[in-house]
This record gives structure tokens, sequence and C-alpha cells, in this order.
């Protein structure tokens, strides 16, 4: 589904009020997509349910900010549908996961996500206007965001290692840059792409300490735009 559909079709039976009531919108995402799908963290759902996404993306796509679908940001970006961001944070879940690299930031709603969360969280975006976006709705709901604007293929080695990389969007291959920038028990999740245009959530560990040799865990299937400038390039063996 598009982005593009029309209200009717994206809000099913839900009364007129959910276009403009932002909370109540919040809690029909939780209790009405979120929930039903095994989002099951108490923490995770709260802050879904705090969080205001209306103020990722533009004026325009505010009526469908909490609608299943991927909301365009402009830069031919999206804001992720609410069930894959929740479904990819739950499973970055780990005790030992503490510093965070956000590769593809966007307008900081996931960043901010993992900084409620009670994470060490660097958010690296190439698009400077998306950064000051994200930085701007940092600054207001997780202060503690450290934002960079480079290119993606690079990661952001002076805060590396990190315990997570995750890329908020889809994939085609692993950069290099994650070899030497994720710790040694380090996670990788993000969305991988698949045949016919399509992608699967995915999670990734070393085989063993240091190793250049990665696990890949394929999660759920689900669609969300590739993230610009990252090509398949990876060195990476799976």
């Amino acid at each position: 589904m598009t982005a593009d559909c029309s209200t009717t079709s994206l809000l099913g039976n839900r009364p007129q009020f959910y276009l403009n009531d932002f909370a109540q919108a919040r809690d029909y995402m939780v209790d009405d997509q979120l929930r039903p799908s095994e989002i099951t963290d108490p923490q995770l759902l709260k802050i879904m349910r705090t969080l205001p996404r209306e103020e990722c993306v533009p004026t325009a796509q505010q009526a469908i900010a909490y609608a299943d679908v991927n909301v365009p940001i402009g830069q031919k970006r999206v804001l992720a549908q609410p069930l894959i961001t929740a479904r990819l944070v739950q499973a970055s879940f780990s005790g030992s996961l503490k510093k965070t690299l956000i590769v593809g930031a966007g307008a900081g709603y996931t960043a901010a996500i993992f900084a409620h969360l009670g994470k060490n969280v660097t958010a690296l975006e190439s698009d400077p206007t998306l950064a000051e976006i994200g930085e701007r709705f940092c600054q207001r709901h997780a202060p503690s965001v450290t934002w960079v604007v480079g290119n993606l293929k690079d990661g952001h080695p002076s805060n590396a290692p990190y315990d997570l990389i995750y890329f908020d969007g889809t994939v085609f291959d692993v950069p290099q840059f994650c070899d030497e920038q994720l710790s040694d028990k380090g996670a990788i999740v993000g969305m991988w792409a698949t045949t016919h245009g399509m992608a699967s959530g995915f999670q990734a560990y070393r085989e063993n300490r240091s190793s250049t040799i990665f696990t890949k865990t394929f999660l759920f299937d689900g669609f969300l735009p590739p993230l610009q400038g990252l090509s398949p390039t990876s060195s990476f063996q799976f």
C-alpha cells in the first residue's frame, strides 16, 4: 500500500477525529497495529504511544502519520510504517546492545525510540535537510541523540565501536564499515532486499569473536525503500 491511498481506505471505520487528534491516533496505532502483531515489550509500546510521529512528516502527510504505510518525507525517503519500525526495534533488544548507530536516520523517529530505550545513539544521515528535521525533532523529544551528516557507506568511525548498527531502510548488502565499527558481540539489524522489490527484516551477528563471517537470520517480510548511497559492494560472508 502506498502513502497516497485515500484517507478513507487507510482509516477504515475509525472516526474522523483520528485525522486531527494525534494522541488518539497513537493509541489506535498501538492497539490496532502493534499489539495484535506480537509487539509485546511494554516499554516500546509506551514509547510509540507517546512519540509524535506527525512531527516527522510534511504537513500534507500528517493525516496518515499513524496509518499502516510508509509515509514519504521527501528526498526519496520515507518514515517507515509503524509495525516495521516496532518489529526491527524489538528485534534489536539485548541487555548488552547499548551503543547504537542509526544509518539513514531520516527525520529522527527511530533514533528517538532508541534513546528512550536507554541507548547511546548516534544518528547518521546523508541528506542535510532531513538531518536538520531529525535533529530538531530529537532536540524536542530525545536530546541525548548525537547527529552526524555524512556518507552512509562510511558509518561514523569516531564514535565506534557500536553494539548495534541499525539500518533505517532496506540494504542490498552490508557495507564494509560494519566490519570495522561493530563491536565483537554487536548486532546488525535492518531490512534486506529480496526478490520482486520486497524485503525481509534481518539480524546479523559475528559467528565468533572478531570474525568477519556473520550469521544472518530473517525475521519477517515487508517493504521499505532502499537507502540511497548504499550499493551492494560488501565483502561480508554469511
